[in-house]
């Protein structure tokens, strides 16, 4: 067996002065909130405001959370191109305060933002340093191999082609070991001929590739995504990609693309034996054979790797593989059930208040999918809690206002350009939907939570138009204007 070797992955922790008492006080405060808002979509004067808890705060803290608390509502209000679909909330994330609230507990279609779930969920039953390995394997024939998929949404063409090396040496060892030099004709004294003087034919290698795809349910749309995303918005999922492609059957084009490089290594590899005659080819889709014996394997790129693209340039695609990904981790198949159901139940175990909430898919694109601002604030809490510091690598994964990813264009103008990279957060855009969701860094080096997120965006106003009027909360929060 010829095994590779794939990056490395390591942890980014945040650490920030919260004790396991407030960090569950505040997603039960943030429940008793919920509890009175109407579950319909929240008009311009719908909203709340709360500053708790100031025995916790220093004068001057105070008063800048008041001054927020007071802010951030007649800015909403006095924000036309937010419409009248929109709902938010802000914490502070040490004393559990809520700044300001509007419909927090309202289910709307968090487009992008939902890729937090994912992204949590994997911290959870992947954490950062696991690997999705892509093997060969015997298959029913000496001649013939099969290429196993193994879920890696990093897997690149070269890491293929060091695959389909490794792949044929194993092949010629164990198939065609180069013969010994034999003796030359009349000759008594043990001078041996080479190879070349050898009038035999040569013998034909010929090798069958089959594909192994079924770590995955067979590929359907999701429920809620429109005929026109697939396959540009979000390509068919399946668990063999290279090199982030885009097509309907993206794992066929790798295999076909391995074999083919299986060919050439074993040509290569073969140079200058006359003796043998070698070649590879795709032949179709098979499930690799349960006594199948790996020959070869790439270890796979990590779950940080994938994070990481994910969650700065918001990959759909990496994100409906990590949604799977997760259910196998979890003991489950990768069926859409199975990831749903593996998301539920994490997002649970932290308490993050999911009620109303629908996860057809993990990357957002989903219609049908729903979260709430008051769940995305509670998981982007648990993800800074002492208690949990296997969520700590996400905040350092997510785009920074003004600098990268998809905030590196934004809170470029005023009044909000002061908050550049003062803000973390994930973006979320569908045509009629745009969403922000992340941390905020005050002036006074306090944390905050928020998101916001707007439905029936109005024809009357760009999304660049909507997504200024959005930055205006998390700004705010930061208390730079």
């Amino acid at each position: 067996m010829v095994r590779l070797t794939g990056s490395s992955g390591y942890r980014h922790r945040v650490h920030l002065p919260l004790t396991r008492s407030r960090s569950l006080l505040l997603v039960t405060g943030l429940a008793l909130t919920a509890t009175a808002l109407a579950p319909v979509p929240v008009v311009a004067g719908t909203t709340s405001t709360v500053v708790s808890a100031p025995h916790s705060l220093t004068p001057a803290a105070l008063a800048a959370q008041a001054r927020m608390a007071k802010l951030i509502p007649v800015r909403v209000a006095a924000t036309p191109a937010l419409g009248r679909y929109r709902t938010g909330l802000v914490s502070d994330l040490e004393t559990g305060a809520t700044i300001w609230q509007a419909g927090a507990a309202t289910p709307m279609r968090g487009a992008s933002t939902t890729k937090l779930a994912t992204a949590v969920t994997s911290l959870r039953v992947l954490g950062t340093g696991t690997r999705f390995p892509t093997r060969v394997v015997t298959g029913r024939t000496p001649n013939e191999i099969v290429l196993v998929g193994g879920g890696d949404p990093m897997l690149t063409s070269k890491q293929l082609d060091s695959l389909a090396r490794a792949t044929a040496v194993s092949l010629i060892a164990a198939l065609a070991p180069t013969p010994p030099p034999v003796a030359a004709p009349g000759s008594g004294d043990g001078v041996t001929a080479p190879v070349a003087s050898r009038r035999a034919a040569p013998r034909s290698l010929a090798i069958s590739v089959r594909l192994d795809d079924t770590l995955y349910s067979a590929p359907t749309s999701a429920v809620g995504w429109a005929r026109d995303y697939v396959p540009y918005v979000v390509r068919p999922v399946r668990p063999l990609v290279r090199d982030h492609r885009v097509g309907n059957d993206v794992a066929k084009d790798a295999a076909t693309y391995f074999a083919a490089r299986v060919k050439v290594a074993l040509v290569s590899l073969s140079a200058g034996r006359p003796d043998l005659a070698a070649t590879a080819g795709y032949a179709g889709r098979l499930k690799a054979p349960a006594a199948g014996t790996e020959i070869a394997r790439f270890a796979g790129n990590t779950s940080k790797a994938a994070l990481t693209r994910m969650l700065l340039i918001s990959d759909n695609d990496i994100a409906e593989m990590l949604f799977r990904n997760n259910a196998i981790a979890a003991g489950r198949t990768g069926s859409w059930a199975d990831a749903r159901t593996t998301e539920t139940a994490e997002l649970t175990k932290l308490g993050v208040p999911i009620r109303g909430w629908a996860l057809y898919d993990g990357s957002g694109v989903s219609r049908s999918d729903r979260v709430s601002a008051l769940g995305l604030v509670s998981l982007l809490t648990a993800a800074q809690s002492p208690a949990h510091p296997e969520l700590w690598p996400l905040k350092p994964l997510l785009p920074v206002a003004g600098v990268s990813g998809t905030l590196h264009s934004r809170f470029t103008t005023a009044p909000t350009r002061c908050a550049r990279a003062k803000v973390f957060a994930k973006t979320g855009t569908l045509f009629d939907t745009i969403g922000l969701a992340g941390y905020s860094l005050g002036t006074d080096k306090r944390l905050r939570a928020f998101a916001v997120l707007v439905h029936d965006v109005s024809p009357k106003y760009s999304k660049a138009a909507v997504r200024r009027a959005v930055e205006v909360v998390p700004a705010t929060a930061t208390g730079c204007y």
